[in-house]
């Protein structure tokens, strides 16, 4: 966010498009529209060739209000918490946005997958998820399910989408694919600064 005046309160527009991709994951992420909807910010910064859509931001209002007092010769590196992005008509999730609802108890029914040391490494390489990283999965396993991804210190590394399901899993071999990485921990070290 370089400007304080180029970011503002979502519009009735936004809210309908992050109701409804929160809605299309789980119905029990509606409520929290109600709880931050009116803390989240759409950034209208410039779009770059390696940012082409608004970044959404969830910003207290004492936040909000100190950025709006900085002058215009500072620049604001960041501010708040990255939700997620807008692209076509979808907010997609970002993996701070995950955490932030996992922490205060909204994904706690979601399916979780454990991998290992050398799975966690592979993964914030950015590399997808195999069968022999896998430590535990979830038994209600299905083919497309939204993943969290914990390392063996229980702390979310990952969001993923699985490729199987949970009754396949032993049928497979270990180098097959078991889920698509959709963003992890690593993403940030690895992108451009």
């Amino acid at each position: 966010m370089d400007d304080p005046k180029n970011f503002r309160k979502i519009n009735e527009i936004e809210r309908n498009i992050i109701f409804t991709s929160l809605s299309d994951i789980s119905s029990k992420l509606l409520p929290i529209m109600d709880n931050i909807g009116n803390f989240l910010y759409i950034s209208l910064k410039k779009l770059t060739k390696q940012n082409h859509y608004p970044d959404i931001y969830l910003i207290s209002n004492e936040l909000f209000k100190a950025i709006e007092k900085v002058n215009e010769t500072d620049k604001v590196v960041f501010g708040g918490l990255y939700f997620g992005f807008i692209k076509k008509g979808r907010l997609y999730l970002s993996l701070e946005g995950v955490e932030f609802l996992y922490n205060s108890g909204i994904f706690s029914e979601f399916r979780r997958l454990y991998v290992n040391e050398n799975g966690e490494k592979s993964i914030l390489y950015g590399n997808n998820i195999l069968k022999n990283m896998m430590v535990k999965a979830p038994s209600n396993l299905k083919e497309k399910d939204f993943l969290l991804v914990f390392n063996e210190l229980n702390e979310i590394i990952a969001i993923a989408q699985s490729q199987v399901e949970y009754n396949s899993i032993q049928k497979i071999k270990p180098q097959d694919i078991i889920a698509i990485n959709l963003r992890d921990k690593g993403f940030y070290l690895r992108k451009d600064q």
